[in-house]
């Protein structure tokens, strides 16, 4: 699929729920602390995230919509893992309030297969 950030579909007439759906916005999420609750929200489908000792913790949209992926990568310069949580009472491949550890130079793709119960992929 071609797709482009949410504001040049908007500037072709798609309109802009539709356009924030189809577009891939980036974001770059800041980790904050090692735990769910309080960690760095992740906003859209496509994070950078840059995490360091202690401060590894980021956490999936709420809103975000059944089937509708989230792309992750850990960029972080020092060999530190970015935890990715789940919304509080979501579950995260079949674990409740789980968190998927992602290595430093390493992306992981995950997703709602149905309301509240996500899934996920990491690169190798």
């Amino acid at each position: 699929m071609i797709g482009g950030n949410t504001v040049a579909l908007m500037g072709l007439g798609l309109p802009g729920e539709l356009a924030a759906i189809v577009g891939a916005d980036y974001q770059l999420v800041v980790g904050i602390g090692t735990a769910q609750v309080g960690a760095r929200s992740i906003v859209g489908d496509n994070a950078e995230l840059n995490v360091s000792v202690g401060q590894t913790a980021v956490i999936l949209p709420f809103v975000q919509a059944v089937a509708e992926p989230v792309f992750a990568f850990n960029s972080s310069s020092t060999a530190t893992s970015a935890l990715v949580f789940v919304p509080v009472g979501h579950t995260l491949n079949n674990t409740l309030n789980a968190s998927l550890a992602v290595p430093q130079n390493k992306a992981a793709i995950f997703w709602q297969y149905k309301p509240k119960f996500w899934a996920s992929i990491l690169s190798v």
